[in-house]
């Protein structure tokens, strides 16, 4: 594994506990997956937390191919699933200024730390409960 994925994982980890505390805290699920350049033939990384109660789940994606970062927010639906562009709901709503492509330009070396703190700071302040069931069953 590259220092480029493992500062992605990591970044994403360390903002994710920074923001909401020890990931055995909550029930959700938190991972990182890394693309084998040689099966597909580019590379990507997501960080992914999900409550599976809510069927619902942050991803944060890098492509490393194109240099771009993507984070959504996905919910399962019947039949399916539905991706919702993070960066396009938040300045819909006014949550933000600053989106991805700005953080990228600005951040220098801390990359996945700055993209990870952003996203992580919004959420936080503006959508706390965006992986939270509707409703709870008894």
């Amino acid at each position: 594994m590259g220092i480029v994925e493992q500062n992605f994982g990591e970044a994403f980890r360390s903002s994710f506990r920074e923001f909401f505390g020890e990931e055995g805290e909550s029930d959700w699920e938190i991972y990182d997956l890394i693309s084998n350049e040689e099966l597909i033939g580019n590379t990507w990384m997501t960080f992914t937390v999900r409550n599976p109660l809510a069927g619902r789940a942050l991803v944060f994606r890098y492509d490393t191919t194109e240099q771009r970062f993507y984070a959504f927010l996905k919910v399962q639906v019947i039949p399916g699933e539905e991706d919702w562009n993070l960066d396009r709901l938040f300045q819909k709503r006014g949550y933000t200024e600053l989106d991805s492509a700005e953080v990228m330009t600005e951040s220098g070396e801390w990359l996945f730390h700055s993209l990870a703190r952003h996203y992580f700071s919004i959420i936080l302040s503006f959508c706390p409960r965006i992986l939270e069931p509707d409703f709870v069953l008894d």
